[in-house]
């Protein structure tokens, strides 16, 4: 086996070959710090916020298409095998979904309900036999506009027995298929409504066209599946590999240590490019954030602002000595040659990674935590054009893992490292990387896991590439996964 490698130790410099040290104003440094706290502040803030879905003029589409692929998956779940099973139980327990559902359908701000919001979250309340919420809503649809009282009519009729329902059977089953798209809450409905009535013919008509409906999802869910395990379990056996090869090593020199390399810059001189750098990224942003069309640029062109200010900055100041590029100090070259030999590494970071944010997601279920919808429903995915998805998959793919790799790996953590040990220097880089992307404690535990999964790969195969195809693999696991299962 070919050693792991490790920094070179041409690109180690000492202080006597470093130019004069580079000046930064120390007032303008602490108030690039200031904008960049209140950055992170507002960020953590919006996340807190209890109105977490009024910013999305698309939250009621974007709920009723999560949850009608959700629920029309697990009322599969008794045609899954016993393995299947076993998977989905890791995630969820029977109830929590229609739960959760309910929880989000109760956070849509009441200004943007339409009569099919109130229609799917009566739904919810009557499948749970709450049957008080479903009175409740019930009483405020009777006065409301057309379809609304309508539909609370029967909702009346199949969980709470009101009415007579005979009498207008008919006319109800045509008003909910006008009314109500063909997903799980139309079927969930629309097939009650059969059974009450005895229609046996309707109701197996409706169940053929929910399995028809819901078959492509079942697959492709299986297929997830089963390359995520695979690719874990591949992962694990590099791993195992390369422990007993690192034992072996050890017995007979000192070998596998972590890196003691110092940066090209000073501590000083890394976190006033990167204080600067995000404080230009913030105001950049709140500039455009007011000119007109400014949203719709943001939207298209909101990584570059995001992202360039800090990484130009760097090139243009922290580039040295002049024979020294950020391309050597990042390990960028031979890129070939070290995909090649860190291969192996990679490959079982990968499987630590997938089998960290298992773990993260279980443990947040057994504490009744979980990550909220808003954090990794991506709209544009979902809804886009297919110019629109490739867009969207060439910023999350390759942009994102390209400049936040450079960033919070090659920047972040190598600025810790020229002051800090190892373990400090990996801990602050992905502290500082999870709070950046502005999650919830549960997604903030999986975005913290990658960070230090990343900075260890970086310390020791002294590049960002093979952080870089890690982050760029998880994160076309979670696009794959949502254009799978939700497009």
């Amino acid at each position: 086996m070919k050693e792991t490698p490790q920094f070179s130790p041409s690109l180690s410099v000492s202080d006597a070959d470093l130019p004069n040290e580079l000046n930064f104003s120390p007032t303008l440094t602490a108030l690039c710090l200031m904008i960049c706290l209140c950055g992170f502040a507002l960020i953590q803030w919006s996340v807190s916020s209890s109105e977490v879905m009024s910013e999305s003029v698309t939250a009621s589409r974007d709920l009723e298409r999560l949850a009608s692929r959700m629920l029309g998956f697990e009322s599969r779940f008794s045609e899954l095998s016993t393995v299947e099973q076993s998977i989905f139980r890791l995630w969820r327990k029977d109830g929590d979904t229609q739960e959760q559902l309910r929880e989000w359908y109760a956070e849509l701000p009441h200004e943007r309900r339409n009569p099919l919001d109130e229609l799917y979250a009566g739904i919810l309340n009557g499948e749970a036999e709450l049957r008080t919420d479903l009175l409740e809503s019930i009483e405020v649809w009777k006065s409301g506009i057309s379809p609304a009282p309508k539909l609370s009519q029967i909702l009346d009729w199949v969980y709470l027995n009101g009415s007579n329902v005979d009498s207008g059977y008919d006319m109800f089953q045509a008003q909910l298929a006008e009314e109500v798209p063909a997903n799980w809450f139309y079927f969930q409905l629309a097939g009650r409504l059969a059974s009450q009535s005895g229609n046996q013919v309707l109701q197996e008509n409706l169940q053929q066209q929910f399995q028809l409906l819901t078959d492509q999802h079942l697959w492709k869910w299986r297929a997830f599946i089963i390359f995520e395990i695979a690719l874990a379990g591949v992962g694990l056996m590099c791993l195992v590999y390369l422990l007993i090869m690192w034992f072996k090593q050890r017995e007979v020199q000192n070998v596998g240590t972590f890196n003691q390399r110092i940066s090209p810059w000073l501590f000083h001189e890394g976190f006033a490019v990167l204080v600067r750098g995000g404080a230009l990224s913030i105001v950049l942003i709140a500039l455009v954030s007011v000119v007109p069309d400014g949203e719709n640029i943001l939207e298209n062109y909101g990584s570059l602002f995001l992202y360039l200010p800090t990484v130009g900055l760097a090139i243009m100041l922290l580039g040295r000595p002049p024979s020294q590029s950020l391309l050597q100090v990042f390990g960028c070259k031979d890129l070939f040659q070290r995909f090649k030999s860190s291969f192996p590494i990679l490959l079982g970071v990968i499987a630590l990674g997938l089998m960290g944010d298992w773990f993260i997601m279980f443990g947040g279920e057994v504490f009744e935590a979980s990550v909220h919808w808003t954090e990794w429903f991506l709209p544009q995915v979902v809804w886009g054009s297919q110019a629109e998805l490739l867009k969207m998959a060439i910023e999350v793919v390759v942009l994102a893992p390209i400049f936040e790799e450079i960033i919070f790996r090659g920047l972040v953590f190598l600025t810790l490292r020229t002051k800090f040990s190892f373990p400090i220097s990996m801990i602050g880089s992905a502290a500082v990387f999870a709070l950046a992307h502005g999650y919830g404690p549960i997604a903030f535990l999986t975005v913290f896991w990658s960070g230090l999964l990343w900075a260890w790969i970086y310390e020791r195969t002294g590049s960002v590439f093979p952080g870089i195809c890690a982050h760029a693999i998880n994160n076309g696991l979670v696009l794959f996964f949502l254009v799978a299962i939700f497009r």
